[in-house]
């Protein structure tokens, strides 16, 4: 069978990226023809597999991802595959992965916590104008047949913006390598990645992973700390800190907040900790929750969090409503912080998320797919 993939761009530093490497193999394995279509794509491809760049004028912003979504359908439907699936918003393809959740929901959650002028920009803007323009067009596109959600909380998106019910709408959640986490839960990991990064070995430890603190909530977890005197926030990843490292400051936290920027060691964090932070305002499913749980940490998240589907309350993490309630958050950290550790079974492995989405693939290759081969 021949089976394709879209995806905007693949730079091996991304999760998105390594799963979309790891997918393909797996199809491959499988005994399928895979052939990937992007704007860009840097590294040696898996073996076998096929890789079609498509070039754009555009190098960057919504103008670029806009006309990779028209010209990457045109391209992989030349390939004439049985079916394939498109990781990015793209009128025209039969199967979608909505990874990114959806950008209407996104505004809409992120309203309340901005000014009236900036709600008043979004309606003109032009980047949030064409995403909206491109993902309605994706939804309703007559050719689509079916949309993998990564959470409950993106299905439900989708049904309430774009009418998608549930027949059209599977949830498969985002897997995580629990073999490449298994050392956390060890005897003496802690104490151990504790020493190496220079870390008291008994003071509470929260941990904070994730690239745009904005989103992420970074704000609302250092104020969180300030009603936790005895506890200290490490905060891994990629974003401009000078605004939060400030925060810190004007609260007393500068001794108690550290910032270790991108980090490529997730599991030697989520070992030294004793509970993971991630007061999102929305997040489709984060993987630095599934990777905490899968390690054995507790996770303190926000019901915007498709990822909080996979807490249990007062066994594996607490989940709270407003991440803006900083003593609602402190006290979900104290409760989180007294938590045993022993779960995160209920974490999907990385093959078995493989295995689902390239069944979902093959099935509608059986079917009236993306091309005629």
């Amino acid at each position: 069978m021949r089976l394709g993939l879209m995806r905007l761009k693949y730079d091996q530093a991304g999760g998105a990226e390594r799963t979309l490497a790891l997918l393909a193999r797996g199809l491959l394995d499988r005994g399928h023809e895979v052939c990937v279509v992007t704007a860009s794509w840097q590294g040696a491809p898996p073996m076998g597999m096929e890789v079609r760049e498509v070039p754009t004028r555009h190098r960057r912003g919504f103008k670029r991802v806009r006309e990779f979504a028209e010209a990457g359908v045109v391209a992989m439907q030349a390939w004439r595959p049985h079916s394939f699936m498109s990781l990015e918003r793209a009128p025209g393809a039969p199967l979608i992965r909505a990874g990114d959740g959806c950008h209407a929901a996104w505004l809409e959650r992120r309203a309340p916590y901005e000014g009236f002028c900036k709600n008043l920009s979004f309606r003109f803007n032009p980047q949030h104008q064409a995403f909206l323009d491109l993902e309605r067009r994706a939804y309703t596109s007559p050719a689509l047949q079916k949309v993998i959600a990564n959470s409950r909380l993106v299905a439900g998106e989708l049904q309430r913006f774009y009418g998608l019910g549930p027949e059209r709408v599977e949830v498969i959640y985002n897997g995580v390598d629990r073999g490449r986490l298994a050392a956390a839960r060890e005897p003496g990991a802690k104490a151990a990645a504790r020493a190496a990064l220079s870390l008291e070995p008994d003071r509470p430890l929260l941990l904070f992973l994730g690239s745009g603190f904005e989103r992420k909530g970074l704000a609302f977890a250092i104020k969180a700390l300030y009603h936790l005197p005895d506890a200290m926030l490490l905060v891994a990843g990629k974003d401009r800190s000078a605004r939060y490292q400030a925060t810190a400051r004007r609260l007393g936290l500068e001794q108690r907040v550290r910032f270790l920027g991108q980090r490529s060691d997730a599991e030697r964090l989520l070992a030294a900790c004793d509970a993971l932070l991630l007061p999102t305002i929305y997040d489709p499913c984060a993987n630095a929750c599934l990777e905490a749980l899968a390690a054995g940490r507790p996770v303190v998240t926000t019901m915007a969090n498709g990822a909080s589907e996979l807490v249990v309350p007062g066994v594996s993490g607490v989940v709270v409503p407003d991440p803006a309630d900083d003593m609602a958050l402190a006290a979900a950290c104290g409760e989180a912080l007294s938590l045993p550790s022993g779960f995160g079974d209920e974490v999907p492995e990385l093959g078995a998320w493989v295995e689902r989405l390239a069944a979902v693939m093959e099935d509608l290759g059986r079917g009236v797919g993306g091309g005629t081969p």
